[in-house]
């Protein structure tokens, strides 16, 4: 059953980022890039900052190796494809934040082995991390599909058009039943974790929110939102395909599931938060 869900996430992975690229231009990239000032901060924010403060505030804590194999992993693969739809919700700078997906996305090939490499402990089952495995993912999941479609739109549009007619509906279906096959088959581990993993997840991701946005100091609070949002919404798809091809059945693949579902719920409300806020200030004002 654990590699039927890891083959559905891919699969479902790999629909979804097609469909990314299946409507991004190459234009509307090498326009973010151009804004290499605030892609900087957006890639310094997600590559160093956060692996180096998780990796800081983890060694305080007494969790599990396990527990911290899953959020170190977490910390190695930013900004989902998720994360856009709730910085529009936000009503954050949404061609940032696909920009700075887009361009995270090819980047995670050689920075994410790299930090997980460096950050990761032994877990306690004695399972090793491969990183050629890693790679692979991310090649296979992202970069592949992602080229793929951003070729496709840019050299056959009409191509794109149809392909968009399903394929993010299938990656959408795909995604959802594998979510829902791993919460059944989690779900006594979610609730054995205890209190202080999960309260360990909610303080990994408001420092994810607090970072995206102090990086963005300076700047609007529409570009703010979108990088604290952007920060906070980790790749939970891939990490969990990675957690579930190298550390399968511990508590690494419970946490990563944890993190995604309350990541999505904290991104949600501090968006609804920060909009509430300018309003009210713009109408004292």
């Amino acid at each position: 059953m654990v590699d039927v869900v890891n083959n559905l996430m891919l699969v479902s992975l790999m629909c979804l980022l097609l469909g990314v690229g299946l409507r991004t231009p190459f234009g509307a990239v090498f326009a973010v890039a151009r804004q290499y000032h605030i892609v900087l901060r957006g890639l310094v924010a997600n590559f160093v900052v956060v692996p180096f403060v998780f990796v800081l505030v983890l060694q305080g804590l007494p969790l599990g190796p396990d527990v911290i194999i899953g959020l170190l992993v977490l910390a190695a693969v930013p900004v989902a494809s998720a994360a856009p739809p709730f910085v529009g919700l936000a009503k954050g700078n949404l061609p940032y934040a696909v920009g700075l997906m887009l361009i995270v996305a090819f980047l995670c090939v050689p920075i994410t082995p790299l930090i997980l490499a460096l950050c990761l402990p032994s877990s306690e089952a004695g399972l090793e991390i491969d990183l050629w495995k890693i790679i692979q993912i991310l090649l296979t999941a992202q970069i592949i599909p992602l080229s793929v479609g951003m070729t496709i739109q840019h050299v056959r549009q009409r191509w794109a058009e149809k392909l968009l007619q399903f394929v993010p509906k299938l990656a959408l279906i795909g995604i959802v039943l594998s979510l829902t096959l791993i919460a059944a088959m989690q779900a006594q581990q979610i609730v054995g974790l205890g209190v202080l993993p999960h309260l360990a997840v909610l303080l990994s991701i408001l420092i994810c929110l607090l970072i995206g946005n102090v990086m963005m100091k300076g700047e609007a609070a529409e570009m703010r939102r979108a990088l604290a949002i952007s920060t906070a919404i980790r790749n939970v798809a891939v990490a969990l395909l990675i957690v579930g091809t190298n550390f399968p059945g511990t508590s690494a693949v419970t946490i990563v599931f944890v993190f995604g579902i309350l990541s999505l719920i904290a991104s949600f409300t501090y968006g609804k938060l920060a909009t509430g806020a300018d309003a009210q200030n713009a109408e004292a004002s």
